[in-house]
């Protein structure tokens, strides 16, 4: 007789009770024999390996997902992973369980059983009869996401806290730290994957060395939701065979199916630790996942489009990065400000601009993302000067970072030279000044920063107040005087090369709720000032310095430009490039040259879309289709084909049909608008209450009824003007510029433009008409027009 497991939750007390009276009457019945985890208590205790042997001996699993409990989602991730057939069960009388569900969207594609009680289980088994008839998700969702060739385990899969606190900031800069020194990394950030499913996991899991996952404790913003997803990667990874490191703050209340492997910490220097020591003593061995399988023909089975996340596949970029008018302006010879929203493509021209630069030998490109910085420490040291001299300060600061950052680069490029090159006479000079330098030229700029901040506060107190002993203070701390001998030093060796090229990335990592946005945007309008500084002083010749050729590129994100410009002095003279997708065509390449790079054997991209997309989705051609539907940013025309993708494999087509596209909406639709809290929830608190005011709206409406809207909503009389600049600035809402021609502006003069045309085109402002965007109408459910036109 075959054997079914089930797994639930010890409470409430109701829903367990139900699952125990199913699996009595199914072995009653003789239709299986069944085991609950409850009947594996030896002593009155749980011994996980126990459930984990139960599970491996099973024919198939059942798993009551009512509460997500964590326990369950470990158990029945290692179930998956496993290859075991699981039927998912949920208690339709819970009323929020399926909105629960929804949100948790790790195992959407899967699908699940309703019940109100055991006589219904029982019914559907009998009607259904999975034992029979249930393929294991390993089969229909894992395997065929899978590459045809099989994959090295040389990476590690680190899975982040939604909110960066200070243990978890650390440990993403110490994760940084390790990439940049060569450890391929691949990051579940929730912030940017909280809707991947698991056939997203499973194929990086199958290629990783470890898992690291931080748990964060149980106060924390999203920490429920984003630790139950944890543990059902966490499941996963155990039944790979995957090593695995779960840590946590010592609030998380740790699963009793891990409690014992889970370690917590109490300190950002303990959880360091524990992540320095296992990933210290990870084996990147050679060994392949699965059997060699014939190389794939023209499936959908496989094709992907990549991360949609430029972070987690930079190895890979150079293979099908699309080159734009913004590309141009990064790598061209000058000073300039990058702006884009989330997902435009920042991270993605920085580090391809980097390689671009790095090609040519003669010049030497440096990358500076600031997660390294010790943002807490910045801030402390800034409480403590007079408002006048915060521009002083961090000019001062931004100008230490760069220089010492272009002392590691090039100290590096010397010494990672192979055996038995010769160094040149200036070379031998510069590495004899690293040697005595007053800052660590060799350590990464989050310790030389640190170093630098550590000893102000104290010097600062014991001051009296006057500017000039603070600017002296701040100079001391900056090592001013030893920084001019590091420019002297650094002319002879970098005199012949054709350019110094720094990008600064990742700014907006300490734009987080709670931080002092003021003094965020004097931070980062104090690069701007020591980038304009720098590049005069490195532009000069004279009797103690050579002329070194720097151009400092800087990117930031749409919605840190918008509030930078409240705090510069001058905003109009800021000399932006916006990173934008105005082109469709431009913007369907993006996937076009993805599925090119990895198909080797098609030399066409229409094969794409003759041969595995359907010509229109709703009467519209598909690339129309595309274009509308989503924001026009790369990040988001690969998540919505890779979901669409996906979809159309569980249901097991030859090819993604329009009902798959429309599917991947709903999908699409929640990333989006969780994208948008993300980037700008932060520094607008009632963004939520603003967004959700437009919960069944009509698509197009007056400015009059959007300023109602957001006001029944919650949102302050006295603030919904300004929240709908900012729905307008982000590309929520669209601006009537012409007769039903709706604009959706950029930053910058293009947002300028669009607001003037409109008030052109219809002069009183409230009976201005607006568009909400159609990445957004699945999820805020916008109704449809009455006619087909709009």
């Amino acid at each position: 007789m075959k054997s079914i497991f089930f797994g639930y939750a010890e409470r409430p007390a109701s829903q367990a009770e139900a699952m125990r009276s199913t699996a009595q009457k199914l072995n009653e019945q003789k239709y299986a024999q069944t085991v609950t985890w409850e009947s594996l208590r030896v002593g009155g205790t749980i011994v996980i390996d126990q459930v984990l042997e139960a599970i491996d001996l099973a024919d198939m699993c059942v798993f009551d997902l009512t509460n997500l409990n964590p326990n369950v989602l470990f158990e029945a991730g290692y179930a998956v992973s496993r290859g075991k057939p699981i039927w998912l069960t949920m208690d339709g009388t819970v009323s929020d369980a399926y909105s629960l569900w929804k949100e948790f969207s790790l195992l959407g594609p899967v699908g699940f059983i309703k019940y109100r009680n055991s006589d219904e289980l029982v019914a559907s088994f009998l009607h259904e009869n999975p034992l029979e008839s249930l393929d294991p998700i390993y089969d229909s969702l894992i395997e065929p996401n899978l590459p045809a060739i099989p994959e090295r385990r040389r990476s590690i899969l680190y899975c982040s806290t939604f909110e960066p606190f200070e243990a978890a900031n650390r440990l993403d800069n110490f994760i940084d730290d390790r990439k940049r020194r060569g450890t391929n990394v691949l990051v579940s950030d929730p912030t940017e994957s909280s809707l991947n499913p698991i056939s997203w996991y499973a194929p990086i899991l199958l290629k990783s060395a470890g898992v690291l996952i931080n748990f964060a404790g149980a106060e924390r913003n999203k920490a429920e939701i984003h630790n139950k997803r944890h543990a059902l990667v966490a499941g996963l990874a155990r039944g790979f065979d995957i090593p695995i490191l779960l840590i946590a703050e010592n609030t998380y209340p740790a699963p009793f199916d891990y409690e014992y492997d889970v370690l917590k910490y109490d300190s950002s220097e303990a959880c360091i630790s524990f992540a320095r020591g296992w990933i210290d003593g990870l084996e990147f061995e050679n060994l392949t996942w699965s059997s060699s399988r014939p190389t794939m023909g023209p499936s959908l089975q496989g094709l992907r489009f990549g991360e949609h996340v430029a972070e987690n596949e930079s190895e890979n970029l150079g293979d099908y990065f699309v080159e734009t008018a913004a590309f141009g302006d990064v790598v061209a010879d000058r000073n300039a400000i990058f702006v884009g929203h989330r997902g435009t493509g920042k991270t993605a021209n920085a580090l391809q601009a980097f390689e671009e630069i790095a090609s040519n030998k003669t010049n030497l490109p440096v990358l500076i993302k600031p997660p390294g910085f010790e943002f807490a420490a910045v801030m402390h040291v800034v409480e403590k000067l007079p408002n006048i001299q915060h521009e002083y300060f961090f000019d001062a600061l931004w100008r230490f970072v760069i220089q010492t950052e272009i002392a590691n680069t090039a100290l590096r490029h010397i010494e990672d030279r192979p055996l038995g090159v010769p160094q040149s006479d200036a070379e031998q000079v510069f590495v004899r000044y690293a040697n005595t330098a007053p800052f660590e030229i060799r350590q990464d700029v989050s310790v030389r920063l640190g170093q630098a901040l550590r000893s102000l506060p104290d010097v600062l107190e014991e001051s009296d107040g006057h500017l000039d002993v603070n600017r002296d203070r701040i100079n001391e701390a900056f090592h001013s005087t030893a920084l001019a001998e590091l420019r002297h030093n650094l002319g002879p060796v970098l005199k012949d090369r054709k350019r110094v090229a720094v990008f600064v990335d990742n700014l907006d990592k300490g734009w987080e709720k709670g931080a002092n946005f003021t003094i965020m945007a004097r931070f980062i309008l104090g690069l701007l000032i020591a980038q304009g500084r720098l590049a005069q002083d490195f532009a000069r010749h004279d009797s103690w310095r050579e002329k070194i050729k720097l151009t400092v590129a800087i990117f930031l994100r749409s919605d840190i430009y918008n509030y930078l410009k409240k705090e510069a002095r001058e905003p109009d003279k800021l000399p932006i490039s916006t990173i934008a997708w105005n082109d469709p065509g431009t913007l369907l390449t993006v996937i076009e040259e993805r599925f090119l790079s990895s198909h080797h054997n098609f030399q066409d991209p229409d094969v794409l879309w003759n041969r595995f997309f359907c010509s229109e989705v709703q009467g519209m051609p598909i690339k129309k289709y595309l274009g509308t539907v989503i924001l026009p940013r790369p990040r988001d025309i690969v998540y919505f084909c890779n979901a669409a993708v996906s979809r159309a494999i569980d249901r097991r087509n030859d090819k993604v049909l329009s009902e798959d596209f429309l599917s991947a909406e709903e999908t699409y639709s929640r990333y989006a608008y969780e994208a948008l809290l993300v980037e700008n929830g932060v520094t607008i608190p009632e963004m939520e209450e603003a967004l959700f005011g437009f919960l069944g709206s009509e698509r197009i409406i007056s400015v009059d009824q959007a300023l109602t809207a957001m006001n029944e909503a919650g949102v302050a009389e006295n603030r919904v003007d300004t929240l709908l600049n900012k729905l307008v600035s982000m590309s929520f809402i669209g601006l009537e510029i012409r007769p039903d021609t709706f604009h959706f502006p950029e930053a910058g003069t293009d947002f300028k433009r669009s607001e003037k045309m409109a008030t052109l085109y219809q002069a009183t402002r409230g009976l201005q008409r607006l568009k909400i965007h159609p990445a957004f109408y699945n999820f805020l459910d916008v109704k449809a027009p009455a006619s087909a036109d709009s």
